[in-house]
């Protein structure tokens, strides 16, 4: 598909039903141009625009596209399917998405809140997915003749979204239609090609391909891992497939089609699946919505930290969502932005305080620095519909700019000087990988207390590394199993309780090729199945880490902000374990797990009174590193420095060198002769530093709008406290 934009997309969405009147939302347009915007997102609900089969009304959608062509204004035209129309519920009743009780999703409201209309019908459905290919067709023809529509979005915060609350599992699990259990056995039937072999790794007695169900009441079964990938990558990716391919055929431009997610699904790969049936991918952010953001008041998460700790956190937390993101579209995609927060958080009676522009302008900073190429923010003014009333808009309700916004459309303007750099710049290859493994999330997703163990250690290693100023990538299993993994010098395998022993003998290959793979506990302590490994690991992870399993134990938990087991923790030993040889002024708190082991050939970096807990092995050209606890969960809060000297240890052993300017870090974008530096002081004090730039001609502050002297090959920049400055670099 064709971009044929060439502008770095500064947005916002101006429509959605209901909304403003017409006339307002045209003078709108002209205000956010003049603010330096280029971009307006339109939202078409199925529903509201085709009340009647085959009667499709367009007109306002056409006067606002036209309106945006008389300042030159871009369009991103957002199709919501999910909203069907009546008249499709009621010819098709048997349209509706099943849970794992047989109960029909019933909610045929014509209302976009509070989800888009998703979960929506089945999408399994012949006769729905005719009529919705007949609209999405009609549409893309009718309206393909607008030229500053320069994006098509097909599917906004892709998802079924759980049914808000209902808390037993198998009412919010679909679908369970006999039209997907038709293609979910035809699947089964391609991966696993004969039914006894299925019937050994279920652990089942399938007389049959027919006869094959997924789990309805118990899901800690085999089966619940190849029913949640069906669902959540399959049955998903699949409909972005449909829904693209219908806008190609239909549009003689072949403009760029895109989609969202609402947040990344830290642990699973399907963001990555999702990416590939897209030309854009990317996700939503609304800061005041995530734990540790300063701007949110009510720090529900957070127990009595201080606001410096909380901006300290944010930094990390918010490149966390953005790099999860990039690092599922590798470079092969365009990374956008499809709703940043604009205003205050709404839900029903409660509202966080209004972002100030500099809120605004750290976030947006933040997101550049990780290679964000296109943003479009939600929404120009405040919300008026009942769930998220007065929310969310970057202008007051009358549409008179905030200074938020002036200070958006200030920054668009800037980065749009240096577009090339930053809609093509990208951030150089890390050396260092986190695995994720959709396997083990949907392992974890109904094993108790367990998804928290794997998604609080996977904040903890990017979080110790991030402030340290080691950059990472996530790399999927699905990547690691095709050789990806090797264009990493470091791999960290965060929580690996459940892993399979194709997995395993991949990152057993990746470190005898000369890789370094570090491990937390329990690696193949059950196989992707989530059948247990007897011995106790996986026969892959013994032989790498030159170990045989000699115990596991609960001790207590070391996290002053969020805990696994809370209940529980105060009730249970807390254990550290010291370390050996090289290692020996060095100390290690345990989380959670400690287990420990039997040398075969790894040699002991660290023990405590129940045995060893640490080893590290050569293994062909490379290492194994073995830390029986969870690593990242301890590393997860800022006062358990002892267990991060430590980690510093290992990884500068393992020769990964931070990217520092002083007591700055330094997060790049580059692109032919130029450079961008985010340069980022993650302290509570004002800092000062010489930076040497003697490899460039020219240094710009771009916010500043200034260039900067350069003596000696230096240049001194002030940034105040948890501040980010980005310089254009010119060679």
């Amino acid at each position: 598909m064709k971009n044929i934009y060439d502008k770095f997309v500064f947005g916002t969405q101006i429509y959605r039903f209901p909304s403003l009147p017409l006339q307002e939302l045209k003078q709108d347009i002209h205000t956010i141009k003049d603010l330096g915007f280029n971009s307006v997102k339109i939202q078409i609900s199925w529903c509201i625009v085709e009340k009647i089969k085959g009667e499709i009304n367009l007109a306002e959608i056409e006067e606002l596209i036209i309106e945006a062509r008389r300042v030159e204004m871009g369009v991103c035209l957002l199709i919501t399917l999910e909203q069907i129309p009546m008249w499709v519920w009621r010819k098709y009743p048997d349209c509706r998405l099943l849970n794992a009780q047989n109960e029909p999703h019933e909610d045929p409201t014509q209302y976009l809140l509070p989800a888009d209309g998703k979960p929506g019908p089945c999408w399994d459905h012949p006769g729905v997915r005719q009529e919705a290919e007949q609209f999405l067709s009609r549409v893309a023809q009718r309206l393909s003749k607008y030229k500053n529509i320069i994006v098509w979005n097909i599917w906004q915060e892709i998802g079924f979204w759980e049914v808000q609350g209902i808390k037993n599992l198998p009412e919010k699990i679909y679908c369970y239609c006999p039209y997907t259990l038709k293609r979910f056995r035809a699947w089964l039937k391609q991966k696993y090609k004969n039914l006894q072999d299925l019937n050994n790794l279920w652990k089942t007695g399938f007389g049959n391909w027919e006869e094959i169900e997924p789990p309805r009441r118990f899901m800690m079964v085999p089966s619940w891992i190849d029913w949640r990938y069906f669902m959540n990558i399959v049955y998903l990716s699949n409909i972005l497939k449909w829904r693209k391919e219908i806008i190609q055929k239909n549009d003689p431009l072949q403009r760029q089609v895109m989609a969202h997610v609402d947040i990344p699904t830290f642990g699973s790969e399907r963001d990555g699946e999702y990416a590939k049936e897209t030309d854009i991918f990317g996700t939503s952010f609304y800061p005041s919505w995530i734990s540790f953001s300063a701007n949110n008041s009510s720090y529900s998460k957070i127990k009595n930290q201080s606001k410096d700790k909380i901006l300290h956190y944010e930094l990390s937390r918010f490149s966390m969502h953005f790099d999860y993101i990039r690092s599922a579209i590798r470079e092969e995609k365009e990374f956008c932005l499809g709703e940043f927060q604009g205003g205050p958080f709404s839900h029903g009676i409660y509202i966080t305080p209004d972002p100030t522009p500099e809120d605004i302008k750290r976030w947006l900073l933040i997101a550049l620095s990780s290679g964000v190429q296109g943003i479009y923010f939600w929404n120009h003014r405040p919300d008026i519909f009942w769930g998220e009333m007065h929310g969310f808009g970057l202008c007051n309700w009358d549409g008179i700019p905030t200074n938020r916004a002036i200070e958006v459309g200030s920054i668009s303007k800037t980065v749009n000087r240096n577009k090339d750099l930053f809609k093509r710049g990208y951030p150089p290859q890390s050396k260092v990988a986190i695995i994720v493994n959709e396997d083990l999330y949907n392992f974890a997703k109904v094993t108790p207390y367990a998804l928290k163990c794997l998604q609080y250690s996977l904040m903890g290693w990017y979080q110790f590394l991030w402030h340290e100023g080691i950059w990472v990538d996530f790399i999927g299993a699905d990547q690691v199993l095709r050789g990806n993994l090797k264009n990493y010098k470091v791999a960290i395998l965060p929580f690996p309780i459940a892993l399979g022993n194709k997995l395993a003998e991949a990152l057993k290959s990746y470190v005898s090729d000369g890789g370094m793979l570090i491990s937390e506990a329990c690696p193949g302590r059950v196989d992707k199945y989530g059948l247990a490994n007897l011995p106790g690991l996986a026969k892959a992870m013994r032989e790498l880490f030159g170990v045989e399993y000699a115990n596991l134990h609960f001790c207590q938990e070391w996290n002053d902000i969020e805990s696994t087991l809370d209940k529980h923790n105060n009730k249970i030993p807390s254990i550290s374990s010291v370390g050996r040889g090289a290692y020996q002024s060095y100390t290690m708190k345990a989380n959670l797990y400690i287990e420990t082991y039997k040398l075969s050939h790894g040699t002991p970096i660290l023990s405590c009174t129940k045995g060893i807990t640490g080893v590290i092995n050569n293994y062909g050209q490379g290492k194994g590193i073995l830390l029986g606890t969870l690593v990242g969960h301890t590393l997860l809060p800022l006062s358990n420095t002892k267990t991060k000297y430590f980690i510093l240890k290992l990884i500068k052993d393992l020769e990964i060198k931070p990217e520092l300017c002083g007591k700055f870090l330094r997060r790049r974008r580059v692109y032919n002769e130029k450079e961008a530096w985010f340069l980022i002081n993650d302290s509570n004090k004002q800092v000062t530093e010489s930076i040497d730039v003697a490899n460039f001609i020219r240094v710009e502050d771009i916010l500043k709008n200034k260039t900067l002297d350069i003596k000696n090959n230096k240049i001194t920049i002030t940034i105040k406290p948890f501040g980010i400055h980005c310089l254009v670099m010119s060679k």
